[in-house]
């Protein structure tokens, strides 16, 4: 692997929670970039069949050459790890040499498999805000019901908080969780993402991250009628956070009744 900075993974609580956006915000630094054509990686979605991989091809050819137990487990721990590093070399071979790679995966599946698969990468998990995402996803995908959408925030929402309370503990310095709307509303927020990344917050163009267009948005197509991901340019109208508001008392209800815990547990307030 290259000894340049480490790969940034971007793994956000539910789709519409903000990756693309955020991969877009890092790739104004020209040294960033993304596997283009493969945009959303979803490394994670198989991963188990991985660890089975290495889990069976190890206890079955491999155990009996080690005497000591711990021994063997660091053998399964090694053979698990190099296939996560050939997962990542598939994903530099779609971005130029020497750069910096930045890639997103808008559901964080099997989350506890991450740094057993990449160690050496730094992962910034993206939360936004509930009631925010199933609005969204229920304009973009209107053959859903709102309860769909609240029942699948709730669960990467679920995962992420028992990452962040469990496993991910012992990798506290090689991740972040970053709230989307702090990233547009408090550029401070950004600045200490950027010093996480290893990034100087002073070479960083904010005047293009405020003018960035608008992708992929439920509303702010461009005047196109389906959902599409092509630049949008942005107008002072434009606002993500709190389209929730709208809501009826049933739907608000409902939300709080399948989602509460999650939204609460994640700084979100009623």
């Amino acid at each position: 692997m290259t000894s340049q900075k480490p790969d940034v993974f971007i793994i956000g609580v539910h789709r519409r929670c903000g990756t693309n956006f955020l991969a877009d915000a890092l790739k104004l630094l020209p040294h960033f970039h993304e596997p283009r054509p493969l945009a959303e990686d979803y490394l994670l979605e198989h991963a188990p069949l991985l660890v089975e991989y290495a889990q069976r091809t190890a206890k079955k050819r491999y155990q009996k050459r080690f005497k000591a137990q711990e021994e063997f487990e660091a053998c399964g721990r090694l053979l698990l790890r190099r296939l996560g590093d050939g997962l990542r070399s598939f994903l530099r071979d779609y971005i130029p040499p020497g750069a910096r790679l930045v890639s997103h995966t808008p559901d964080p599946d099997y989350l506890p498999l991450f740094f057993e698969l990449f160690p050496d990468t730094q992962l910034v998990l993206l939360v936004r805000d509930g009631r925010d995402v199933v609005e969204s996803a229920a304009r973009s995908w209107p053959s859903e019901p709102y309860s769909y959408w609240m029942y699948a925030w709730a669960l990467g929402a679920r995962r992420i908080l028992d990452f962040v309370h469990g496993l991910g503990q012992s990798w506290r310095d090689r991740w972040r969780l970053v709230r989307y709307e702090d990233l547009i509303t408090d550029r401070s927020a950004m600045e200490k993402l950027l010093q996480f990344l290893g990034e100087d917050p002073a070479q960083y163009p904010w005047p293009e991250f405020e003018n960035m267009p608008v992708r992929g948005s439920s509303t702010h197509r461009g005047g196109q009628a389906e959902l599409h991901w092509k630049p949008v340019e942005k107008t002072k109208e434009f606002n993500p956070i709190g389209r929730w508001r709208g809501w009826g008392r049933w739907r608000r209800w409902q939300f709080r009744r399948i989602a509460g815990r999650e939204l609460l547990e994640l700084g979100y307030t009623w």
